[in-house]
């Protein structure tokens, strides 16, 4: 007889000051307000980088928590529910599209940023013919991007790239059923006096900096070697007793990996509760059990970003932004990944410790939740009265930070000085072959053959002279 699952009535309570919930922590869990800063001087430029915001899961998600859910629903029903608090389980199901598209959710979000970006920023943002946005390929940005624009304009814009109208197929997807709110997409003769804001939307080079890196795709590509540390983990002592302990409660055999699933579970209820039917998967967790799990997640999702070439390939969003600040009036808005941000923040040195399986749950640089669905890294170039000098306050998720090794404003001429253009080589740190013994060795020996067949034609000509 199973001893009753009393805490599954209670919800989870913690202290700390991040959530257990990763990159799928919803944004107003972790952000601060950007209303709440008091700009010491006149905003006059702005570079944001900006995380889509949340979104149906992919399809590998969605097989895996089909598997395990559909697995603990068949041995209930054949073999009955171990506690009545259980039950729920019999009932649960989701309607998560396996297509990562913008949601409801992720369309809130980005539109309520914008709604407060147009307030302190409102001199940057009136003139539409300094604004320029840029997107990755994926409809999730482009969605993102546009919802962030309603929130600025409302529906009087358009948005183009460069002397063409975009059409509604260019950027359109099911956004669920939102994207008629913000689409303002038509090159109709009624709709020509609405400002116009270009709209690159396939940035990719850019803003998938990463993707373009050949060294970065063939390290990451060995997922044997940098997953070595989370794999590590995942078979640690502070798995295999979470699994033994969600296993009894369940009366189910459960993995680390399938606790790992449940975590999923939990912060995906978190996220978008309206598209978890029945849902207490949270509740499955005691005390701070979530961040036990927490931690492997973070492993698995930012190793792989922490890979030199990532966060030097990185180089070239920052000059882009910097290069904006210096000589421009207005607003430079990018849309785009988690992998776009992460690798920036390591390479400003505002994240500097990689994360290993023996660090302490809690005392360490970073939590997964530094950069949730709908998660930004903005600068802000500012002129003081009397000053024709530049300086430049940053911002993480709305929250003023200090750039790295500068005071807080920081000189604009003081970062390019620490991030100056010509040591930006990406062709270098992607595209330079790095040292390789066997084709060291290959070269030498055809070097020498070389030579010894030169060696033996001077000789057999003299012997026979």
């Amino acid at each position: 007889m199973m001893t009753p699952l009393l805490f599954l009535l209670l919800p989870l309570v913690t202290s700390h000051r991040h959530t257990p919930y990763g990159s799928k922590a919803p944004y107003d869990m972790v952000a601060g307000n950007i209303l709440d800063f008091e700009f010491p001087c006149k905003p006059v430029s702005l570079f944001s980088v900006h995380r889509h915001g949340t979104r149906n899961i992919g399809k590998k998600i969605v097989q895996r928590i089909d598997l395990l859910v559909g697995a603990l629903q068949t041995k209930f029903m054949s073999e009955g529910v171990p506690h009545d608090n259980l039950k729920w389980i019999l009932d649960f199901g989701h309607r998560h599209k396996p297509n990562k598209d913008l949601i409801l959710e992720g369309y809130n979000q980005l539109h309520g940023q914008g709604k407060r970006f147009s307030q302190p920023f409102s001199d940057l943002l009136s003139d539409t013919s300094q604004v320029f946005v840029g997107t990755s390929f994926k409809g999730r940005c482009k969605s993102s991007a546009l919802s962030f624009l309603h929130g600025v304009y409302g529906s009087d814009f358009r948005v183009s790239n460069h002397s063409e109208i975009l059409k509604t197929k260019d950027v359109r997807r099911d956004c669920d059923g939102m994207c008629q709110v913000y689409e303002p997409l038509t090159a109709e003769k009624s709709e020509s006096n609405k400002p116009r804001v270009l709209f690159e939307h396939e940035q990719n080079k850019l803003l998938r900096y990463y993707k373009e890196c050949r060294n970065y795709v063939e390290k990451e590509s060995d997922k044997k070697t940098w997953q070595q540390e989370p794999s590590k983990y995942l078979n640690s002592n502070r798995m295999t007793t979470l699994a033994k302990k969600m296993s009894t409660r369940l009366g189910v055999e459960l993995t680390s990996h399938d606790v790992v699933t449940l975590h999923i579970l939990c912060a995906l209820e978190v996220g978008a509760p309206r598209l978890m039917t029945n849902s207490r998967f949270c509740s499955l967790f005691q005390d701070d059990e979530l961040y036990i799990t927490a931690f492997y997640l973070d492993m698995m999702r930012y190793s792989g970003k922490m890979i030199s070439e990532a966060v030097n390939s990185s180089c070239v969003l920052l000059q882009d932004g910097l290069k904006f600040l210096q000589h421009n009036r207005g607003a430079n808005l990018k849309f785009a990944h988690t992998e776009t941000i992460f690798p920036l923040l390591e390479h400003i040195r505002y994240l500097t410790e990689p994360m290993t399986a023996t660090r302490d749950l809690y005392d360490r640089e970073f939590f997964g939740d530094i950069t949730p669905l709908g998660g930004n890294f903005f600068m802000v170039a500012m002129e003081c009265p009397g000053s024709s000098e530049r300086i430049v306050q940053t911002f993480l998720n709305e929250k003023p930070i200090e750039f790295p090794g500068c005071d807080s404003p920081c000189k604009l001429d003081t970062i390019v000085k620490m991030f100056p253009e010509g040591k930006c080589d990406f062709q270098g740190i992607c595209e330079k072959k790095e040292f390789d013994f066997n084709d060291y060795l290959s070269q030498e020996v055809l070097v020498i053959s070389g030579l010894v067949i030169v060696v033996f034609e001077v000789v057999r000509r003299r012997c026979l002279s």
